[in-house]
């Protein structure tokens, strides 16, 4: 075989391979973006080496939107591959994960580019965003000999503003122990920040907090002089949080995360109670199916923010059925259309799994809590969801046919 066809042969099959690699990663329906909801995920998408059909990357809700938004998946890794390297530029983002609900702005934004008035390729299909789970958000702490920390509001706005109060373990238990409170903060924009923040601009409507997913922001107006205090530690990614208190020197820490295999939220010895309450999937069930979606009723369906219900915190009690203050919903975006149909159909089959009772028993087993579905509370939150989205005929139905006719998230960037 001469040099010049062994080239042609070689050229042949790098080429072959190429389009088998661009035909099985068109199949993959690629996402990213919440950490709090990643270990979930990574149970009920069947992704991994080997697999082509999700591929979940956990980055921080912030960058996951982002990626929606721009449709790419360079943040993300092909966990498809072995070492999982990250996508290419040309790999579109389906879905994400945030806890950091849709802004007005992104929303206006997006549909300027994507959908109002736009045609051909970047006519992209309306945004959806909907509830994917509900979840608390924990305030691991770590104190020699204490096993039984319970916080009002008042402490937890003094805690994290750094103020008189929450400054010292003395402070919070009525002692004279001067130990410093160190506080264990996100780095990186975090949707379980914002719900945090949520709470504490409600707890605490006059200490400066404001609501955002970037925690420098959240308490510049709150602490002294608009910067984190030296003695925080900041880290990155709710394991970067729960990995803070683990070890030698990490005495003395307060701070907030997702539930996971190590602070479920059942045990006071390393979460703290709020104003006397852990974490109870029936009480912030009720308090969410307090609320019917859309919010604002049928007319606001085309709007993805009427989905995610604004934070409303309940009146500090103690005893059964008692609300935890602290909790909101991870949320996900998807596309009514896309190019893909094989992507449309995995999409829209998670969907299916997690608005049905499929996914229950490992949502709660990961410490999550279920949508409302009728159980508790006035509304059922799965039946109000899957009416528009899953129903095809629906105008605002996934992969609805008169709508879908040539528009779609595109196949690559």
């Amino acid at each position: 075989m001469n040099a010049k066809f062994k080239t042609a042969a070689l050229s042949a099959v790098t080429m072959a391979c190429l389009l088998a690699a661009g035909a099985a990663s068109a199949q993959i329906a690629v996402g990213g973006g919440a950490t709090l909801p990643e270990i979930l995920y990574d149970e009920i998408l069947p992704s991994g080496v080997g697999l082509t059909n999700f591929s979940y990357t956990g980055t921080g809700s912030g960058a996951g939107k982002s990626a929606f938004f721009s449709n790419s998946a360079t943040a993300f890794k092909n966990e498809s591959v072995s070492g999982t390297p990250a996508w290419t530029a040309t790999q579109s983002v389906h879905f994400a994960g945030s806890d950091s609900a849709v802004t007005a702005a992104e929303r206006d934004a997006y549909n300027t580019a994507h959908v109002t008035g736009v045609t051909g390729p970047a006519a992209w299909s309306r945004m959806i965003q909907i509830p994917a789970v509900a979840t608390s958000v924990l305030i691991p702490y770590k104190r020699s000999g204490i096993s039984d920390l319970n916080l009002s509001d008042a402490q937890m706005c003094a805690v994290f503003s750094n103020k008189t109060g929450g400054q010292t373990w003395g402070q919070l238990r009525g002692t004279t122990d001067a130990t410093t409170v160190k506080v264990v903060y996100r780095t990186d924009n975090s949707g379980t920040t914002e719900l945090l923040s949520r709470y504490l601009v409600a707890a605490c409507p006059t200490s400066g907090f404001i609501v955002s997913n970037n925690f420098a922001a959240m308490v510049a107006g709150a602490v002294t002089g608009g910067t984190i205090p030296a003695h925080w530690f900041g880290a990155n990614g709710n394991a970067g949080v729960s990995n803070a208190f683990i070890g030698t020197g990490t005495d003395s820490r307060v701070g907030y995360l997702s539930p996971d295999s190590t602070y479920t939220g059942s045990s006071n010895a390393v979460v703290a109670r709020v104003n006397g309450n852990l974490p109870l999937a029936s009480s912030i069930q009720t308090a969410l199916a307090a609320v019917s979606l859309p919010v604002g009723g049928a007319a606001q369906a085309s709007n993805p923010l009427a989905w995610v219900p604004a934070y409303s915190k309940p009146t500090p009690a103690t005893g059964a059925g008692s609300s935890y203050p602290i909790f909101g919903t991870t949320n996900l975006l998807v596309n009514q259309c896309y190019r893909d149909a094989a992507v449309q159909t995995k999409v829209r089959n998670f969907l299916v799994g997690l608005l049905g009772t499929t996914y229950n028993t490992p949502i709660t087993t990961h410490n999550f809590v279920n949508l409302p579905d009728g159980t508790v509370g006035t509304n059922n939150w799965k039946t109000q969801i899957a009416n528009v989205f899953l129903n095809a005929s629906h105008p605002l139905g996934i992969g609805n046919v008169n709508v879908c006719n040539g528009i779609g998230r595109p196949l690559t960037n």
